[in-house]
């Protein structure tokens, strides 16, 4: 009896990789090497930039040892200083700096700003208070009251002044009025302001105008005495013609 011929087909299907995978392999071998070189270029940023806050944090340490060191030296020469020594030293500089913001001609400038007639200072004394403010200590007279009342108003409206203390007042001569008050500047006073003008000014005379004559006579001719007249003589009157 013959046997039976089996027809076998052994060859693997055909698909895209078997028809392809030359072209494929080539493809996914360059992936992989972008891959790595992409990993490494991450890798070597990463290292530089740990080494960059490394170089940075030792820095930064470098400068809290040194700030460290220098702060306990500071304390060191702070312990080293005599304050009962130093103490006056210290007032006596704090006292001329005070004295040169606030000098002379600034405190008589505003004193002079609040005078009112029918006042006078006798005396001006420059102190300090407890809490370092230039104080003012002064005695003045005053004609009456309403001349002295006028005068501490006028210092308690100025800003460069902080407090107006009345100490003491009482009669002076029968009539006026002395007083002593203490003034306290401030110890940031405001810009110096001009002082007005006081009195009127002299008039300029315009191009083309004569000036007025004065009504005051001149010396050596009271009552208004001229050449050929006598001072003193009435004037003469105009004689009057017939018609």
């Amino acid at each position: 009896m013959a046997l039976p011929v089996l027809r076998l087909d052994l060859a693997p299907p055909s698909n895209l990789w078997r028809r392809n995978h030359g072209p494929l392999g080539l493809a996914a071998l360059g992936a992989g090497a972008a891959g790595l070189a992409l990993a490494l270029a991450l890798v070597w940023r990463a290292q530089a930039q740990a080494q960059a806050e490394g170089r940075r944090t030792a820095a930064l340490g470098g400068q809290a040892a040194g700030a460290a060191d220098l702060h306990r030296q500071v304390a060191a020469e702070l312990r080293a200083v005599d304050v009962a020594r130093e103490l006056p030293r210290w007032r006596l500089a704090e006292k001329l700096l005070t004295e040169r913001s606030l000098p002379w001609s600034r405190l008589t400038a505003e004193l002079e700003r609040g005078l009112v007639d029918g006042v006078r200072l006798r005396s001006i004394q420059r102190t300090r208070s407890a809490d370092l403010k230039v104080q003012l200590k002064l005695k003045g007279e005053a004609l009456t009251r309403a001349a002295e009342a006028g005068f501490v108003r006028a210092l308690q409206k100025n800003p460069f002044f902080e407090a107006v203390l009345l100490d003491r007042e009482g009669a002076w001569n029968g009539a006026g009025v002395a007083f002593e008050c203490t003034l306290a500047a401030s110890m940031a006073p405001p810009p110096f302001a001009p002082l007005p003008r006081r009195g009127g000014e002299r008039p300029v005379p315009r191009a083309g105008v004569a000036p007025a004559a004065s009504a005051v006579p001149a010396p050596g001719r009271a009552g208004g005495a001229t050449p050929d007249r006598p001072a003193g003589a009435a004037p003469a009157r105009p004689s009057r013609e017939a018609p």
